[in-house]
């Protein structure tokens, strides 16, 4: 009991807790008195002719001008801000006046009782219930003067009807008895919570006031690069959108330029001498441009050069052929030394109005097309780009119309066994026959649901077309389906892949996703969490394109693939190149060792496919067997598939 009396207490050492009291009690508190007015009267009117008039009528108008008076009080000065000292004070007056209009109310009632008949007796007990309930709610903030008028009011009434020999006002009063404990139990819990709502949003106000200040102390520090020195991302737009704004007739000429090479000098000799690599080259590169022109550091290896104004195109062309030239020289580490290679991209704008996002896109794409040739140095934006980024722009416009569900579908490439020459499984490839633009190549629309961010929609729609194809594929048969890099990183998109599966009906251990390197180095914890949940439903997984991107040993044995996909590039050149050959063998016999499927993508020959299944590969898909198939096609090409080894077989027993 002392324990529930102390939870009850004001808290004067809780400023925000008694603040935040009588924020609540001032809106709550003119509801009650409006409340007891109205019950005081009407309690008052059925008793005029009943009960003397100093009962029925002069005490509770005396009372009612007292709550008019309180009320009016708490809608004028309730609202005011208020120290919390004062809080303090004012609260404790109120539950001494809580106390005393309960007694006062409560005595008032118990009078009146003796007075009238049956139903104005029932009435004085709804009174004294309805008194207390309201007390209850509106007083739940401040729980010692709602505990204290609960008891006083459930009190007076089990007084007058315990002993009034009405055997329904007995009733009534023995139940009121036994409400008392269960309202003061809920006063405590609804204020407990209360105080625990107050700390939560005193917490995560203080959280906000600590980010806002890092932010702050951020911002500072915001234009420069902590490693190089160089200005950072931010500070290098800043640059472009005050030079456009200076000038907006004569834009500057940007170069974007990154290091080819880099990652291998991470990954082989740590960060510390990555860090030392960059360092040097964003010393090197301010030498070269010199204090008219801006170097700043993009992320990562990726470095932004906004040229001089005076440079001609030639002097730029030379310049970036220079910059891409002096990171080939080797970097001191304390390993010895390193070399990388430099690409780069630039941007020479014509006369005309451009943004600065619009300059770095168009350098940024002149850069892909430098590093997509596989070769190291300089490359401007030309009328042949432009034509591909508008292309490519009209593309991601079209992704955001709702048409292009309607237009997506799915082909079926037959994965064949190679001993057997039976089909095992298809692979599901994306298509999109555009009413606009015709067909439009995955390599294309892929791309371009990535940068536009509905990926995971385009994921969905093709994966439920894929689940009904599975519902008619024949269930000895697999189906292989790609993920992109954004949805082997996305948990919602693997969860609603899981969901759409259990919906189908359709057994989990005929799906197999197929995931490419480079979604491993996007984020390999993200997407090593979904590969696990994914093979723990049955799903099975396997590495697309092996061989051509920079994913280690450790990556395969960590994530448990099922399969390895030996790129196209090596099993096409196969039987003509013995490096080809030697790769595509060192796959196949790494699959061997770890127990694991080998699938050779590209296989264009019988002699191809001889080769690959001699030296081991058990899996292999490409145009010599089929090209891609309407599900239909795939269907009957697997049944003939089936048919011709069953004829082999028999040939043969």
């Amino acid at each position: 009991m002392k324990n529930f009396l102390a939870s009850l207490q004001l808290q004067k050492d809780n400023p925000t807790l008694l603040l935040a009291q009588f924020r609540a009690l001032s809106s709550q508190i003119p509801i009650l008195y409006v409340l007891l007015i109205i019950n005081a009267l009407a309690v008052a009117i059925t008793h005029l002719k009943s009960a003397p008039l100093w009962l029925s009528l002069y005490i509770p108008v005396a009372l009612s001008v007292v709550c008019v008076f309180r009320l009016c009080w708490w809608e004028i000065r309730g609202k005011e801000n208020v120290t919390a000292e004062r809080a303090y004070r004012l609260m404790k007056l109120t539950i001494s006046g809580a106390g005393i209009l309960a007694v006062a109310f409560g005595g008032w009632a118990i009078a009146l009782y003796q007075y009238g008949d049956a139903s104005q007796q029932g009435q004085i007990a709804y009174f004294l219930v309805v008194t207390g309930i309201s007390c209850i709610f509106c007083l739940m903030h401040l729980p010692m003067a709602a505990a204290l008028t609960t008891v006083i009011t459930f009190s007076a009434m089990v007084a007058t009807f315990l002993f009034s020999g009405n055997p329904v006002f007995v009733a009534t009063a023995v139940s009121g008895l036994f409400l008392i404990l269960p309202f003061l139990r809920v006063i405590n819990s609804y204020f407990q919570n209360f105080v625990g709502l107050v700390q939560l949003t005193e917490e995560l106000k203080q959280k906000q006031a600590e980010a806002e200040e890092l932010n702050l102390v951020n911002s500072r520090n915001a234009l420069h690069d902590q490693l190089t020195g160089l200005a950072n991302r931010r500070s290098f737009f800043l640059s472009l959108e005050k030079r456009l704004q200076k000038d907006p007739s004569s834009p500057p000429v940007l170069g974007i330029l990154d290091l080819d090479g880099f990652k291998p000098v991470n990954d082989v000799f740590g960060h510390a001498a990555g860090d030392l690599v960059l360092k040097e080259t964003a010393r090197r590169f301010v030498a070269l441009v010199g204090e008219e022109g801006i170097v700043s550091r993009l992320g990562g290896d990726e470095f932004g050069i906004i040229f001089p104004c005076s440079m001609t195109r030639q002097a730029i062309a030379d310049l970036g052929q220079a910059l891409c030239a002096v990171v080939r020289d080797p970097f001191e580490i304390p390993d010895g030394s390193v070399r990388v290679f430099g690409s780069c991209g630039i941007v020479y704008p014509d006369i005309g109005e451009y943004t600065a996002e619009d300059l770095y896109e168009k350098a940024d794409f002149a850069l892909y097309q430098v590093k997509s040739k596989r070769s190291s140095g300089v490359e401007f934006f030309s009328a042949e780009h432009e034509k591909i980024l508008t292309q490519r722009h009209l593309i991601e416009l079209e992704l955001q119309a709702n048409d292009f569900a309607k237009e997506l579908k799915l082909d079926y490439q037959p994965i064949v066994e190679l001993r057997s020459g039976r089909v095992v499984a298809y692979e599901a490839l994306a298509r999109w026959d555009s009413a606009r633009f015709g067909r439009i190549s995955p390599d294309a629309f892929i791309p371009a649901a990535e940068r536009t961010a509905v990926i995971g929609r385009m994921t969905r729609i093709l994966f439920a077309k894929a689940l009904e194809a599975l519902a008619i594929i024949p269930r000895h048969l697999r189906l292989s389906f790609n993920l992109s890099a954004r949805d082997i990183c996305d948990h919602e998109t693997s969860m609603a892949l899981l969901a759409m599966i259990t919906r189908s009906g359709i057994d989990p251990r005929r799906i197999e996703f197929e995931i490419t390197e480079t979604a491993l180095l996007s984020d390999f914890d993200t997407a090593d969490q979904v590969i696990t949940m994914l093979r723990a439903a049955g799903i099975s997984i396997a590495l697309d394109d092996f061989g051509t991107g920079y994913s280690s040993l450790s990556h395969i044995h960590r994530l448990g693939f099922d399969k390895l996909k030996i790129d196209k590039s090596f099993v096409m050149n196969f039987d003509r190149d013995a490096r080809c050959m030697n790769i595509t063998r060192s796959v196949a016999n790494l699959c061997q060792n770890l127990g694991i499927a080998s699938v050779a993508e590209g296989v264009e020959s019988e002699e191809i496919a001889e080769g690959l299944k001699a030296i081991g590969v058990r899996l292999a898909q490409g145009y010599h067997f089929s090209r891609p198939l309407p599900l239909e096609l795939a269907i009957d090409y697997a049944a003939r598939c089936e048919a011709e080894a069953s004829a082999r077989n028999s040939l043969s027993a």
